[in-house]
This record gives C-alpha cells, structure tokens and sequence, in this order.
C-alpha cells in the first residue's frame, strides 16, 4: 500500500492539467449525493440536538448544520456556473470543496467523540458511529479521484469514532473501535486503488479523444488535399470496389458525383462513365483506356484526346496492399506548348516553312519510300543580291523580303513539291517527278522568273534574283547528304555563271568550281581548328635605313592540301564572306604580338573591301586595341583601292573613324587599273603602296619605270610616303630611291618570318645599306 500510496504522489506531480480539472469535477458531481450527504449531517446534527442537552455534543452539532449549509451553497455556485468554473480556478475550487469536506467530516468525527464519550446512550451511540462510517466509507469511492481529499475525510470523520469506540468501557465497542481502525487502512488501500483505475481510464480516455481529433483532422485535412489536387483521383481496393474519389476526378471528366457511391464496382464505374451525358464519346474512351490500363497492369501514361481541344492524361498503380490507384491529369496546356515546340523545332519561324532538321527528315523518309523507278529531284535556291537588301534596307525588310520569296515559292510549287528554308537566303525543294511533273528545270526556271519580278517590301521597290542548282535520284547519289552537296555544287556554278540561272548537277562539272567550293569548305573548318598562323615582313625608311613597321600576311598549312597561297583562298574567302572572320582573328593576333616590339616599331594589317560591310569592325578594333594595350598609332591598316571604287559615303565614313581613333590608314596596291587622284583627295592616306608588278618590270617594261616615277611624284606632292613593295635587287632599290619612294618592303630587305623571329630581325638589322643606297642614287 505504501508503495501504491508514493506512486501516486509522484503521478499527482506529472498529471496533465486537462485529467485534473476532470478529478476536480468529479468533487462537485454527482451534485445530488453531496446535498444529500449534507443533509444525512444536518438530520443527524438535529437529532442529536432535540434528544440531548449536552451542551458540548449540541455545540458540535449546531455546527454540522452551518458547514452543510455552506458546503450545499459552494456547491450549488459551482454546478449554476458550469464548465467555465473551472478555466483558470481549478485549484481555488479544490481549495474551497477540501475545507468544506475536511470540516464536514471533522464535525462528524468529534460529535461521535463527544456522545461516545460525555452520553450514556446506545440507541445515539449506534446512529452516530453507523452514519459516520456510512459517509467514511462512501467517501473514499467519491471523492477516490483526489485521495488526499477522501483520506482527509476518512481520517477526520473515522479517527475520531474509533477513538471514541476505543476508550468507552464497553468491550464491544472497544472492539468495534480496533475493527474500524483496521478498516481506515483498508479504505486507503482501496482509495488509492480507485485513484490509479479512475487516473487511467480519464488518460485513456484523453488520449483517445485526442487521437480521436487528430484523426479527424487528418482526415480534414487528406480531404482538402484530395479534393485540392491538380490531378483527379479515384481508388478501388483489391477486390474492384471504389473506396474514394475527389472533386477533380469529376471535373476532369465534366461530370456530376450523384451516381457515385463508395463500394460500388469497378464495372459499375465503367458503364457509369459511357453512359455519361453530353460527351458519351469522349469519356467511352476514357473508360476503355482505364479498362485497359488496369486488365494489364500498366503504368505507363496514356494520353486521350477529347473534343474542344481537351487532352487528359491516365495512369494506374497498384499498390502493394492490393488497392489500384488511377490518377487523371488535364494536360492540355501541356499538349499545346509540346505541339507548338514540335512546331518550332521542324518549322522555320520566320517563313512557317520546313527548317533544316524538317527537311532532312522528310528527304530521308522520301529517299528511303522510294520505289526503284521513282525519280526525285532537290532544288537548291540561292537569292541573288539578298546581302544588299540587308545592308541597304535593314534586316527587318530583309526578313519581309524573306517572307514574300517563301509564299511566291509556295505558290509555284502547289503540291508538286515540298518547300524549306536551310537558313539565310537559301531555300530547297524536294519535287517528286513523274510523268506529269515534266522535268525539274521547268520548275526551276518558273521559280527564277517569278522571284525576278518586283518586290513591294515597306514602301520599297526591290530587284533581286535567284540562281538554282538541282541534284536528282538515283541518277547523282541516293543519300541525303551526298544530293545536297551535289546540288550546292550545281548552285555554285550557276551563280558562277551569272546568276538568275538553272544547273543540274554534272559528273563532269568544271573540276575548278568543284575544287572552289571544296577550298570554301576547308576554309571554314581552317577557321573552326584555327589552322591559320601569321608571319611579318619588315618596311624600312630609305632615309634612315630603320625598320619602322611589320606588314602581317597570313599563312594557311592545310592538313592534307599543304600550304595554301593566299592568292588561292583569299578571294574565295572574299567572296564568300569569310575574310570579315578572318581579318578580326588577324588584327587580334597581330595586335597582341606587336604590343610586345618597341614602341618606335608598328603593325600593318590588310583591311579588304569586304570587310567594310562589317559595320561593327570599328567598335571591334577599338576593344582589340584597348585589350593588347597597342596604341593606336601603332596600327596601320591597308586598304585596296577596288574599296574605294564607288566612292561609298560608308565606306569614306568608316575611314573617317579609323583616323579619328589615331589609326594610319595607307592604300595598297596603288597603280593596279582602278587608281584615281580623286581617290587620293577624298582621304588622306598616310602611305601609298606601290604595286610589287611595277617593281618587278624595272629594266624590262618602260611603262613601270613611269608608273613608279609618277606614284611617288604624287606621293611628294600630297605629302605621302610612297612604299615599294616586292625589292629584291640593289638596281631596284637604286631606282626606286632616285625616283624618290620613301620606303621599300621586299626580299632585299627580308622575308615574311614568324612572330618569334622578329627580335631577332630588329636586333640585326643593320642601316649602313641606306646610307650606301642614297648616296649611290
């Protein structure tokens, strides 16, 4: 009992204070048992007062009745004020019920004392002592949930009796004394006894109750996900009943849930869905695709298209407790962006026509579907004088200019061929030809005239061409890639030919314009594996014999071709665009290489003709120079004279900013059947550049004597240095200074070496061939 007695000190620390207040209304309820234990004192106090006069027992007595009195009162404000009386005043109202009790029961105990003791009176004697340990022992099983309170009590009202009982002199009640004593210990037992099984069964049920709410807000809560969820959900346990679903399921399949009741079958779910109002079609095929998902096991998703445009999206899984979940997805939005980027990755954007991969696909399908007699015939199309739309005009109306060419073409091929766009200005057609198509130039010839009429582009009147190249199956190749080869090579001679021209792919077209396009080819794989290197040929001052600056001339040493003139791949660079590439790669090096020779030392850079349709060439240079750190004056760029043939405002404007930058500019080649003084007065140039043809016929061809002597006469008027180029001889060199050239750049001096030599070249170069040189002229 002791034991059971500390643990349930020891409990009463740790109680929650939900258990507790609990315990606590347990002292005010039943409310009725409590009036009527005060009013079982009250009888008993007044008996005792009406049959004896003691004035001690009546005192006692009297005061039976005022502490029931009072205790009926706490209780009766406990029970009106209901529940709330206890938030917050749990332990006052323990307080206020524990004194009233402990003083009740006290009461009882010292007024059976008194009449044991003072009263010679059986019959009084036995009513008293029945009635204090009736309300003893009833006590200790009301108020067991607080068992400090019913021992209070027990004490207070049986302590006292026993005590009584003990001391009269009758052995009887002596020995009913010694037997209630006994029984106050073995009502303790039982109280605390009572106390731990009433403890328990109020945390059980707490923690029922509590597990019982949160269930219920798990399952709040797993209901508003579900029927949250983007995607519609329904699940069937092992055996095909339906055990859930939620409200995106419904809306997905536009349907109302009326008809759906947990349980019901899977096949009843099934004719439910192709019974469906509105959209029987769509949702039968709904419903044959989760019958078929589910008859194999599938988890693979299956998309269903329905009318006005709706794709879902079904799946299944089982898991592993047998139940089959199937999941439902509205992927519209998603269908459309994957159509509309399967759109964009085989369709060219700007003229809605196949792009490159589109094309290659659909001519390898064709290729592969061909039947052995079948014929088919690639159309390359290149439009003529496009480039000058775009520098002229604008990309914008370049891009409109595009999108007319593609809706022309369209509208001469019909349904006779298939029509794409490689990229830039190059269209192709694939033609099936038989017996009604006629042949492929016919097509093509259509298409030169129709794109040779006048564009209304944006208020402009537009003239361009267009050259066609053709390859044909079987006849030229029967892969893909090989006819597209053949027809560019087609292309490339009939633009060779004067453009606005049809060609068929020959075997034996001219082995020049094969190789021409082959070296095209290489030159923009020399540029993507940087095969080009540089090397530097020195022009000297003939006054002081000083080497001032390194001309740059570029060199290509082809894997398998060796090395390559430059004569050889710089105009089909020119022609084909790539020296603007080219000539930026060039000015970087140089650049870099020159900002490491003395300062008095400069760079000379060849700028094409071409390279004036970079516009954005000067904003490049001036990130080159300031990256190297080279100083502007430093750099000179040489410029050909067919660059300044039309006397293009642009061209004179971008001049105008190299010089503005603190950048020589001197003209190259001078003398070659395209000079003109008006070209010398519209700019300044720094230098002017002898032809090397004209110093090479010294001693041979009187007119390059003349041409000489009247080159640097122009140059000692207009105030420039005049640069002989390709010396080779001491009789060139005498000439050249008694006809009053200023520099001189040739074998003579030096050949082109690399950018390591260079050191080496300044360190030995020697000025006692100028001093003998002018003082022989």
């Amino acid at each position: 009992m002791l034991k059971r007695f500390i643990e349930m000190l020891r409990s009463e620390r740790t109680m929650s204070a939900e258990v507790r207040a609990q315990l606590i209304d347990g002292l005010f309820h039943p409310f009725a048992s409590l009036i009527a234990g005060a009013l079982a004192g009250v009888w008993i106090a007044a008996t005792v007062t009406l049959v004896e006069d003691d004035i001690v027992v009546t005192t006692i007595a009297d005061g039976i009745v005022l502490i029931a009195l009072a205790r009926i009162f706490i209780g009766f404000k406990y029970v009106s004020a209901g529940a709330p009386a206890l938030q917050g005043h749990a332990k006052a109202w323990e307080r206020a019920y524990s004194i009233g009790a402990g003083m009740f029961a006290a009461s009882l105990g010292l007024v059976c004392l008194a009449a044991l003791i003072r009263i010679d009176n059986p019959t009084l004697h036995l009513m008293l002592t029945t009635t204090t340990a009736g309300y003893a022992a009833s006590i200790t099983g009301r108020n067991a949930g607080r068992p400090l309170v019913a021992l209070a009590q027990l004490y207070l009202a049986a302590g006292p009796m026993c005590l009584g009982l003990m001391l009269h002199e009758t052995t009887f009640y002596q020995v009913m004394g010694a037997c209630l004593f006994f029984f106050m210990f073995g009502m303790t037992d039982i109280t605390v006894s009572v106390r731990k099984t009433l403890v328990t069964a109020l945390e059980t049920r707490r923690e029922h109750a509590a597990l019982a709410k949160n269930f219920e807000g798990q399952a709040q809560l797993f209901d508003a996900a579900l029927n949250n969820m983007s995607h519609g959900l329904c699940m069937f346990d092992h055996e095909g009943h339906l055990l859930v679903w939620n409200a995106k399921f419904l809306s997905i399949l536009d349907r109302k849930g009326e008809q759906l009741t947990k349980g019901m079958s899977f096949q009843q779910l099934m004719d439910w869905l192709k019974q469906g109002d509105g959209r029987p079609v769509d949702l039968r095929r709904v419903a044959d695709v989760i019958k078929s998902r589910t008859d194999t096991g599938s988890t693979r998703q299956s998309f269903v298209r329905l009318s006005g445009d709706q794709t879902i999206s079904v799946s299944s899984q089982k898991m592993d407790n047998g139940n089959t979940v199937i999941v439902f997805e509205d992927v519209t939005e998603q269908a459309k962006a994957n159509e509309r980027i399967q759109q964009l990755a085989w369709t060219d954007e700007l003229t809605g026509l196949m792009n490159r991969a589109a094309f290659q696909e659909l001519f390898k399908k064709k290729l592969q579907l061909r039947k052995s007699l079948d014929r088919l015939a690639l159309h390359l199309i290149d439009l003529d004088h496009f480039k000058e739309v775009n520098d002229t005009l604008g990309h914008p109306v370049g891009d409109m200019l595009l999108q007319e060419v593609a809706r022309r073409i369209n509208r001469i091929c019909g349904k006779e061929a298939q029509v794409g766009r490689l990229g830039g200005d190059e269209f192709v057609i694939i033609q099936a030809l038989d017996d009604t198509t006629g042949e492929p130039e016919t097509l093509a010839q259509q298409l030169i005239e129709e794109l040779g009429r006048t564009f209304n582009i944006a208020e402009h009147r537009i003239n361009i061409g267009a050259s066609v190249g053709i390859a044909l199956a079987p006849s030229h190749g029967d892969k893909g890639d090989v006819l597209l080869k053949r027809a560019d090579m087609a292309l490339y001679k009939a633009k060779a030919h004067g453009r606005n021209a049809v060609m068929v792919f020959e075997n034996d077209l001219d082995f020049q314009a094969q190789e021409r396009r082959m070296l095209e080819l290489d030159i923009r794989t020399a540029i993507a594996d940087g095969q080009f290197s540089l090397v530097f040929q020195p022009i000297a001052s003939v006054e002081t014999g000083k080497i001032e600056l390194f001309e740059t001339l570029i060199r290509w040493r082809h894997p398998t071709r060796g090395f390559v003139s430059p004569a050889e791949f710089i105009p089909v660079a020119e022609e084909t665009g790539l020296v603007s590439e080219i000539g930026r790669w060039v000015l970087a090096e140089a650049c870099r290489y020159a900002v490491q020779w003395p300062d008095d030392v400069s760079i000379a850079v060849n700028f094409s003709a071409v390279q004036f349709n970079d516009r954005r060439f000067p904003e490049y240079l001036g990130n080159v120079l300031r990256k190297t750190g080279l100083k502007a004056s430093r750099l000179e760029l040489e410029v050909t004279e067919t660059a300044l043939i039309d006397e293009d405002p642009d061209n004179l404007e971008m001049l105008m900013r190299f010089r503005e930058m603190g950048i020589k500019v001197s003209l190259d080649d001078f003398g070659t059947g395209y000079s003109s003084l008006s070209q010398l007065r519209t700019f300044p140039f720094s230098k002017i550049k002898v032809d090397g043809s004209f110093v090479r016929d010294l001693g041979r061809d009187p007119s390059a004597a003349a041409v000489v002597h009247a080159v640097s006469s122009i140059g000692k008027i207009l105030g420039m240095s005049v640069v002989a180029e390709c010396v080779e001889s001491e009789d060139q060199l005498g000439f050249l200074i008694a006809s009053g050239c200023t520099h001189i750049q040739g074998y003579l001096l030096g050949r082109p070496d690399g950018p390591e030599k260079v050191p080496g070249v300044l360190a030995d170069h020697s000025t006692d061939w100028a001093k003998k040189a002018v003082k022989a002229a």
